[in-house]
């Protein structure tokens, strides 16, 4: 660990830590592990030994260096028998051996458990990557996987080989869900189909949050994960956040092979993500079809993002009559993001280098989604 690192290091651990009240099982001596594969799981008994069989399958050379950390987690306020399901789960890992090394966290008991207001899988990835923190170098390679999530068998071994080819420090790998919920499995490839469209249309009009955000398919690097704060404490939403933020300090890469399989299963306990879409649409409160953007929508955003990039040093006056030829309500619409301002900090930069990435930081993920929600309305 280099110099620079070691203090960033260092002041995550004193700064951005999760609270100390939760400890790992036991204690690693072991030297600091190349791969750490991070589950949160709450109320998954019938779920998370498939996901760790599945790990178990990987490349046994890798294994040797790989560290496994699930957080078993709810709230203070949790239904009793989602305590049970957590309690039996959490005796149950105690006792399995596999091929790799598995620390198991209660952030479920009583003096363990998580507040209201931070309960939720954000701060459940937080506890398994900020727990193991120490056992780790600063190229060691986390991976953020769901406690239903069956991975390939070359999950490791293809993330490893594109690591050491392309050097990134962020990445997104292919997915396919599981075909393990009859009742979903045709809203499960309609889905998959929106988010990989979504992402493909985001690409070619030339923005680089083009990955989707799943939260089972993110990976970084240990000390992109410090140098962006670490994971948001987010209920929901949280896998969004952190690969933008991942996006604006290093780019995400994206890997093409199909590595992770999600359920397909649905579910009401969260206000977004996969599993409550498919339990609207098969409460007929949602179809699925309307969360496609419209055509016009990627149109537009594809000739501001084109125009945007052609006009460092002009300054914002000029570049108005431009984007009142691209259609009368972008301007008003920029203005709602803080347009004017922050145009005249991009326009600043040193270098058309500088100026793009800072457009794109300006510009991100979340101001993507905006706009094509702005112009999908009925």
């Amino acid at each position: 660990m280099n110099i620079l690192m070691d203090h960033k290091h260092n002041k995550y651990i004193n700064n951005k830590l999760a609270n100390k009240k939760w400890l790992p099982n036991k204690t690693l001596n072991k030297k600091p592990y190349d791969f750490l594969i991070t589950i949160p799981c709450y109320d998954e008994y019938d779920y998370i030994f498939k996901t760790l069989d599945s790990i178990n399958c990987q490349d046994i050379n890798i294994l040797k260096n790989t560290l496994v950390s699930v957080a078993i987690n709810n709230s203070m306020n949790e239904n009793k028998s989602i305590i049970a399901n957590n309690q039996r789960t959490y005796q149950k890992l105690l006792n399995n051996k596999y091929n790799f090394e598995l620390i198991v966290i209660d952030a479920f008991s009583k003096n363990k458990s998580l507040e209201s207001k931070i309960s939720g899988v954000g701060m459940a990835r937080k506890i398994c990557v900020d727990l193991m923190i120490s056992n780790l170098k600063s190229n060691s390679i986390i991976c953020f996987i769901d406690a239903d999530t069956i991975l390939s068998e070359k999950y490791l071994s293809k993330i490893k080989s594109s690591y050491n080819k392309n050097n990134w420090s962020a990445a997104t790998v292919n997915f396919l869900h599981q075909e393990d919920e009859p009742k979903t499995k045709k809203l499960i490839r309609e889905y998959e189909k929106i988010l990989k469209v979504t992402s493909s249309n985001i690409k070619e009009c030339g923005s680089p949050y083009s990955y989707v955000s799943l939260g089972s398919t993110m990976i970084c690097t240990c000390s992109a994960y410090i140098s962006v704060g670490g994971m948001n404490k987010r209920a929901a939403g949280e896998d969004f956040y952190f690969l933008q933020e991942l996006e604006k300090f290093c780019g995400v890469q994206q890997i093409n092979d199909i590595l992770v399989h999600p359920s397909s299963r649905y579910l009401s306990r969260l206000y977004m993500g996969t599993s409550m879409r498919l339990q609207k649409s098969l409460n007929r409160e949602l179809n699925l079809s309307t969360l496609y953007f419209s055509e016009s929508s990627f149109k537009i955003l594809r000739k501001w993002i084109k125009l945007a990039l052609l006009s460092d040093k002009r300054d914002y006056n000029a570049l108005v009559r431009d984007i009142n030829k691209i259609d009368l309500e972008l301007l008003p619409f920029l203005h709602k993001i803080n347009f004017k301002k922050a145009w005249n900090s991009i326009v600043s930069a040193p270098s058309y280098n500088h100026f793009s990435k800072q457009f794109h930081r300006w510009f991100d993920a979340l101001s993507v989604f905006k706009l094509l929600k702005f112009y999908t309305r009925p």
